[in-house]
C-alpha cells in the first residue's frame, strides 16, 4: 500500500459520517483539487479484507461498481477513497418510483457483469452494500467480500460471515451438507440475495407502480430468484426483458448509454419522439439523470436532436409556478443548478458542432449565468469564434456578443472607448390642407417644415387683391421645383372668379413676370394700367362678380413647372409655340410699364433658384390646355395680326390675345 500511501493528506473529511453494519464509517470528503468523495474508514484489523476489496474495485470497472479513487492506512483504521457517494438506506426516502425501478435495473447489471465478465460472485447483495452517486445512479459496493466462483467455500464464507446481512444468506448455507456450488450455478447465491432485496424494495413501490406490472414481477422473483434450490435460480440476466423494466425512463436512459452502437435509423426514430417521452417524467429525475446523458458532443452531433429536442432542455420554463408556456422541461432553478454546470464545461469543447448548438440557444440560457461566470468563462470563449476560419462560427459568434451586451454592457463586450456617431433626427413634412366644395373655400395652410426647411412664402406680400382671401395674404404654396414623392389620387382644385372686361383689348400679354413654377400664381402688381390690352382690374368689382369656384381634377402625371425662355425674334404668329422658344436669364424679372400693364388675375411671377435640375422639367414642350366645366369661359382665338415693336421685346414678352377676354377669369390651382 506504499502507492497508496501518498495519498493521505489529499482529502478533508467533513462531518457527519455514515454509519454502516459492522462498524463501517464513511465520511463525505474533498480532495484538494475540489471534486467530492467519500472515505469508508475500517478497523486497522480488517486491512486485509480492505486490501483486497481494493484490488478488485481497481481492477473491475463498471458504471454501476463503485469507483475506487485511493487507500491509505491511518492511525485511525483503514481509509478507503471513492467518488462522492452515500448509503441506498439514507437516500432512499427521497427517490420516486422511476429511480427506484432504474436503480433495481443497476444493481442487476453490475451483478450480471461480475457473474458473466469476471467469473466472481459478490456474496453479500444488500442494502447496506449499495450506493448512491451524485447524479442518481446506484453503485453496488462492499467489495471486501468477494472473490471467485470457485473460492466460495463454506470456510470462506465463514470467515466473511460478520461482514455478511444474515437475511439475505441463501437457505441451503444452513445446511450442515453444503458444499462449493458448481461453476455453472456460481450465480445462485448473489441470485438468491438479490431477490430478497428487491422484495424489500418493492413494499415502497406499490403506491407508485401499478399492481399489474408489480405482481407480476414479485410472482418471477419468488418462482425463480427465491428458489429454495439453488439449481433452480436462472441466471439474473434473464429478468433483464421484464416488463417492470419496460419504462419511459429506462428505455431512455440504456439508449442514450449505448447510442453509439445505434444505427441512423434508431437514431432518427429515438429523437423524433423522446419529447414526447420524457415530458411525463418529473422535473428532479430529467434534471439529475438525464441532462448529464443529453448535454454531451454524441447527442450534439444528432440533427434530429438538435432540431427536434434540444431547443427544449437549453431553455427553462417561462410561466408562473412552472407552467409550461415555451415547452420547455426544466424550471428556472433547477435549471440554473444542473443545466448551466454542464453548460460551462461544454463552452470549453472546441468543437464545431457543438459550439453552434450553444451560441444558437444562448439568448435562452445567458442571463442564468452569473456575472462572473460571463466575464471569466463564456466572454472568452464565445470571442474565440471570431477568430476562426468557419464562416458560421463568425456569424453566430456576432448574434452571440448582441446578446452579451445586455447582459454585460458594451464597455466590457465592445471595450476601448465609444464616441457619438449616430444623431437622432426626426423628419417632417409640409402639407396644405385644402377642402374645396361648390360655393364654399376652405384653405388653411398648415405650417410644418420640411426636414428643417421652413415653408416657402408667397413673394407677392400682401394678398389684398386676392379674391380668395382678401384679410389674409397671399396663400403659401409648396416649391412644386422641388422633387415630392407621389400622392395617390392626387387632386387640383382650380378657382375661377371673373373680372371686368378689358375696354381696349391687345393683340399680346406684355406684362408678364416670369417664374420657374406656378406654386406663387398671385398678383404683385396692384396698380396695372389698362393699357395692357386687359383693361383695369379692380379687386371690388371682382368680388362682387365673385362666383362659385370650379374644381377641376387634375392627374398626378401633367407638370408642376412652367419654363418660359425669351424669344431672339418675335414670330408673327404670336402663338403659344413662341414660349417654347424663350430663353431669358434665371435672374431678370420683368415688369410691364403702366400703358402695358396686365391684371393682377393674371400676374405670372417667376422666383429664381440657385440651381435648376432640367429632369423636373417633363412637360416643358408641352401646350397647357386649361378646360373649365363653366360654358362662360370661352377664350377668343389667337390674333397674330400685330406684332410688337423689337424694342420692346427685351422688357416684356408679347402673349396672344387668348388670354384676353371680355370675361376675364383667374384660375387658382390648389394642391390637396
Amino acid at each position: 500500500m506504499g502507492s497508496e500511501n501518498s495519498a493521505l493528506k489529499s482529502y478533508t473529511l467533513q462531518e457527519p459520517p455514515f454509519s454502516l453494519p459492522a462498524g463501517l464509517l464513511v465520511y463525505p470528503a474533498v480532495l484538494q483539487d475540489g471534486k467530492l468523495a467519500s472515505v469508508f474508514v475500517y478497523k486497522r484489523e480488517k486491512e486485509d479484507k480492505v486490501n483486497k476489496a481494493a484490488k478488485h474495485l481497481k481492477t473491475l470497472r463498471h458504471p454501476c461498481l463503485l469507483r475506487f479513487l485511493s487507500c491509505t492506512v491511518d492511525t485511525s483504521g483503514v481509509h478507503l477513497v471513492t467518488e462522492r457517494v452515500q448509503p441506498l438506506g439514507v437516500a432512499l426516502e427521497a427517490l420516486s418510483a422511476a429511480e427506484l425501478c432504474a436503480g433495481i435495473y443497476d444493481v442487476l447489471l453490475a451483478l450480471i457483469f461480475l457473474h458473466d465478465r469476471g467469473n466472481l460472485t459478490h456474496n453479500n447483495v444488500c442494502l447496506s452494500s449499495v450506493f448512491v452517486s451524485e447524479d442518481g445512479h446506484w453503485k453496488l459496493g462492499g467489495m471486501e467480500t468477494v472473490c471467485k466462483v470457485s473460492e466460495a467455500t463454506p470456510e470462506f464464507l465463514r470467515s466473511i460471515q460478520s461482514l455478511r446481512d444474515q437475511a439475505s444468506v441463501p437457505p441451503e448455507e444452513k445446511s450442515a451438507e453444503f458444499r462449493t456450488l458448481s461453476k455453472t450455478n456460481g450465480h445462485a447465491r448473489d441470485a438468491y440475495s438479490f431477490g430478497i432485496m428487491v422484495e424489500n424494495l418493492l413494499t415502497i413501490l406499490s403506491e407508485q407502480v401499478s399492481a399489474d406490472s408489480l405482481s407480476g414481477f414479485q410472482q418471477t422473483l419468488r418462482s425463480m430468484l427465491l428458489n429454495p434450490d439453488p439449481e433452480g435460480r436462472p441466471a439474473l440476466c434473464t429478468l433483464l426483458s421484464h416488463d417492470f423494466f419496460r419504462n419511459d425512463f429506462l428505455e431512455v436512459v440504456n439508449f442514450l448509454k449505448s447510442l453509439t452502437l445505434k444505427s441512423e435509423e434508431e437514431k432518427t426514430e429515438f429523437f423524433k419522439f423522446l419529447l414526447d417521452r420524457v415530458s411525463g417524467l418529473s422535473e428532479e429525475l430529467i434534471a439529475s439523470r438525464l441532462v448529464p446523458l443529453l448535454l454531451n458532443q454524441l447527442v450534439f452531433a444528432e440533427p434530429v436532436a438538435v432540431k427536434s429536442f434540444l431547443p427544449h432542455l437549453l431553455g427553462p420554463k417561462k410561466g408562473k409556478q412552472g407552467e409550461k408556456r415555451t415547452g420547455c422541461l426544466l424550471s428556472p432553478a433547477l435549471f440554473q443548478t444542473r443545466v448551466i454546470p454542464v453548460l460551462l464545461k461544454l463552452f470549453e469543447v472546441h468543437e464545431e458542432h457543438v459550439r453552434m448548438v450553444l451560441l444558437s440557444h444562448i439568448d435562452a440560457y445567458a442571463k442564468y449565468f452569473t456575472q462572473e461566470q460571463l466575464k471569466k468563462v463564456i466572454l472568452p470563449q464565445v470571442l474565440l469564434g471570431l477568430r476562426d476560419t468557419n464562416d458560421c462560427i463568425v456569424a453566430i459568434t456576432l448574434h452571440s456578443l448582441a446578446v452579451l451586451v445586455s447582459l454585460l454592457g458594451p464597455e466590457v463586450v465592445v471595450g476601448g472607448e465609444r464616441t457619438k456617431i449616430f444623431k437622432r433626427t426626426a423628419p417632417s413634412f409640409t402639407k396644405t390642407a385644402d377642402v374645396s366644395s361648390k360655393g364654399e373655400e376652405a384653405s388653411q395652410p398648415i405650417q410644418l417644415s420640411m426636414n428643417g426647411v421652413p415653408p416657402i412664402r408667397s413673394a407677392s406680400g400682401d394678398g389684398t387683391n386676392s379674391p380668395s382671401n382678401s384679410k389674409k395674404s397671399g396663400e403659401e404654396w409648396p416649391d412644386w421645383s422641388e422633387p415630392e414623392e407621389p400622392e395617390e389620387n392626387q387632386m387640383v382644385s382650380i378657382q375661377m372668379w371673373p373680372v371686368e372686361s378689358c375696354e381696349n383689348p391687345r393683340p399680346h400679354f406684355t406684362n408678364l413676370k416670369l417664374e420657374e413654377s406656378w406654386d406663387n400664381f398671385e398678383p404683385t402688381d396692384p396698380e396695372a394700367s389698362p393699357g395692357n390690352g386687359l383693361g383695369t382690374a379692380r379687386p371690388s368689382t371682382a368680388r362682387e362678380q365673385k362666383q362659385d369656384p370650379v374644381v377641376l381634377p387634375l392627374d398626378k402625371e401633367e407638370t408642376k413647372t412652367l419654363t418660359v425662355n425669351p424669344p431672339l425674334k418675335a414670330d408673327p404668329t404670336g402663338s403659344w409655340n413662341d414660349l417654347k422658344q424663350t430663353k431669358l436669364p434665371q435672374e431678370r424679372s420683368l415688369r410691364a410699364p403702366s400703358e402695358f400693364g396686365l391684371g393682377e388675375e393674371y400676374t405670372i411671377q417667376v422666383k429664381r433658384k440657385p440651381i435648376q435640375d432640367p429632369e423636373l422639367d417633363w412637360f416643358a414642350d408641352m401646350i397647357p390646355e386649361i378646360k373649365p366645366s363653366e360654358a362662360f369661359l370661352i377664350l377668343p382665338e389667337l390674333r397674330t395680326e400685330t406684332r410688337a415693336p423689337k424694342e420692346d421685346i427685351s422688357p416684356t414678352l408679347q402673349f396672344s390675345s387668348k388670354f384676353a377676354a371680355t370675361e376675364a377669369t383667374e384660375v387658382r390651382i390648389v394642391s390637396s
